[in-house]
């Protein structure tokens, strides 16, 4: 379900990060949860580069490089605040071990050549949305809407990401609500979903305890940063 013409999007974009999103930081802590189970409980490689597309201010990159995770931002609306120095080359070009989509799709005029863009950088797209309720809701009667501030104009079911998967000879794996997966090879369930996610971030957690933990680029960045910075090579107030 998308809407046409939607002449009002220079307006909604006046703040790229609408006031409206109290949730911003708890999603990107929850989205950290997810990807890092899902790296670590299938065959991606997790010394890879990764890419979070349309980033935003930085956060989740943060989040997964201190975690010991190579993302790098990009996003040519939003200011990276979080995430400075770690930036993916414009144009995007090459190929990334996944690409995360976090809350884009349902601000997108044409989604499908969006897609079609990162399908040319990996073979796992990671994103969420949430899908269209059923039956539909009014619109004063779901939150997903975004009415208030009128950045969200298209809205997908299942069927429709089974679709878009299919067209472009992808699987498709979905906890069923937010979260889901756009990749060549079928993501190896243990158990059906939604399970499957809250028992992948167990796995990571108790991999995480143990001595083989992968080591945070934290402390590894900030010298960087600093090193960079004493040389010259970027303006230290950008």
């Amino acid at each position: 379900m998308f809407l046409e013409n939607p002449h009002w999007l220079a307006e909604a974009y006046a703040e790229p990060i609408n006031r409206s999103d109290t949730g911003y930081v708890w999603r990107n802590l929850w989205c950290r949860d997810k990807v890092c189970a899902l790296i670590e409980a299938n065959e991606l490689n997790a010394a890879g580069t990764f890419l979070d597309h349309a980033a935003g201010y930085g956060l989740f990159v943060r989040l997964m490089r201190d975690n010991g995770y190579d993302f790098r931002w990009f996003d040519p609306y939003c200011q990276n605040l979080f995430s400075r120095g770690f930036e993916a080359p414009a144009p995007l070009a090459g190929k990334f071990e996944a690409v995360t989509m976090f809350e884009v799709l349902e601000h997108l005029p044409d989604p499908k050549e969006e897609v079609q863009k990162m399908a040319a950088l990996t073979s796992t797209i990671i994103f969420t949305t949430t899908l269209l309720p059923n039956p539909v809701p009014q619109p004063a009667d779901w939150w997903y809407y975004g009415l208030e501030h009128g950045q969200h104009i298209a809205f997908y079911t299942r069927k429709s990401l089974e679709v878009m998967a299919a067209s472009r000879g992808y699987h498709l794996t979905s906890n069923g609500t937010d979260f889901h997966v756009l990749s060549k090879m079928p993501i190896r369930l243990e158990m059906p979903a939604p399970n499957f996610w809250e028992r992948g971030l167990a796995r990571f957690q108790l991999r995480a305890s143990r001595t083989h933990k992968r080591p945070s680029l934290t402390d590894s960045d900030h010298k960087l940063i600093v090193k960079q910075t004493l040389a010259g090579q970027f303006d230290r107030n950008c």
